[in-house]
């Protein structure tokens, strides 16, 4: 009697598994997608100063109703992947939904990955990799020309100093740092004026500073007044 019990269980068993196999042949296939094969962004812009498409991503799920979890796991916990504001870190679960839209930073410079899994509701689970590269923020340009403007009276020679030749490919520049004959001149506006009150050899030079405080390298040129 125990022989038969034995037998009809396996022949249950394997009929259940047949089945469970059919459903899975039959199931549409899981697709999880980037709109980007890699992204490069530079450290520590948070705010997309440049307003550029760089850490921008969209993240595509195909047939979400059949989707049940979509989870980011990785280790990179010095990239912070954000959705509407929130920061998703490794191990949170993202909504399930035909596109989503990521924006990515980065603390500090370097190669991540960014690993997705996405499990759907008969327990099947595919992941996704994106790469990562993080860039060292470069220090700006500085530069700058000048002009003679029209003199108002004697013993008085005004100039304008105009900063806006300075050059920052990755980001802003928000400080233009002047130093006239060794006095010390900031502004955040490119453009200055002085007067000078003397004839001869004037020094000015010019340094920036940008959007994440890094100072550049300081350019003089020399003023001669007749």
């Amino acid at each position: 009697m125990k022989q038969w019990i034995y037998l009809l269980i396996l022949v249950l068993v394997g009929a259940c598994s047949d089945k469970y196999q059919s459903i899975l042949d039959a199931a549409p296939k899981q697709e999880l997608s980037f709109s980007k094969d890699s992204v490069q962004i530079r450290e520590r812009d948070y705010t997309n100063i440049l307003y550029s498409g760089n850490g921008q991503l969209t993240l595509y799920c195909k047939d979400v109703i059949h989707q049940l979890n979509l989870v980011r796991d990785d280790t990179s916990t010095s990239v912070h992947l954000l959705y509407r504001g929130e920061d998703i870190v490794p191990g949170k679960s993202l909504p399930v939904a035909d596109s989503l839209q990521l924006f990515i930073s980065a603390d500090r410079p370097g190669m991540y990955h960014l690993r997705f899994y996405l499990t759907d509701r008969l327990g099947r689970v595919i992941s996704q990799q994106l790469p990562v590269r993080v860039l060292a923020n470069q220090p700006a340009t500085p530069d700058f020309f000048y002009r003679m403007e029209a003199q108002a009276q004697l013993q008085s020679w005004p100039y304008q100093f105009n900063a806006s030749l300075s050059h920052k490919p990755d980001g802003i520049i928000t400080r233009y740092h002047y130093s006239i004959n060794g006095q010390a001149i900031d502004s955040r506006d490119p453009v200055i004026r002085w007067v000078f009150r003397a004839k001869g050899e004037h020094i000015v030079g010019l340094s920036v500073t940008d959007d994440l405080a890094q100072p550049s390298a300081t350019v003089y040129k020399k003023i001669i007044i007749p």
